[in-house]
């Protein structure tokens, strides 16, 4: 491989005469992480925020109640509170995942 293929020689990161260089992942790999960051997000609202099917929760004290056990239907009805503290735990995190990989990016630029 040529020089201008095997990225920068990182300085102070050898081990047994092997050398790091500073390579950036491949483009593939990386529309892989943020296709799953969307793909969880996505999840997440469909499944968890929205009101458009039960949540497992629910389903599973559904599935209880047709068994046989005393379910109160309050139970059943809806845990929003908990779903929404979730929800918004995941959105956050998931934005600072990607916050975090725009400002390595653009020190790595700057560099």
């Amino acid at each position: 491989m040529s020089e201008a293929q095997q990225g920068q020689i990182i300085h102070g990161h050898e081990y047994d005469g092997i050398q790091e260089l500073d390579n950036d992942l491949p483009q593939w790999w990386l529309n892989g992480f943020y296709f799953t960051i969307v793909f969880a997000v996505v999840y997440l609202l469909y499944y968890h925020l929205s009101s458009v099917g039960p949540t497992p929760h629910q389903e599973f004290l559904t599935e209880m109640a047709d068994a046989g056990y005393r379910v109160p239907r309050s139970a059943i009805k809806g845990v929003i509170g908990q779903d929404l503290l979730l929800g918004i735990l995941a959105v956050l995190c998931a934005g600072s995942a990607l916050l975090v990989g725009e400002v390595l990016r653009i020190d790595r630029e700057s560099t």
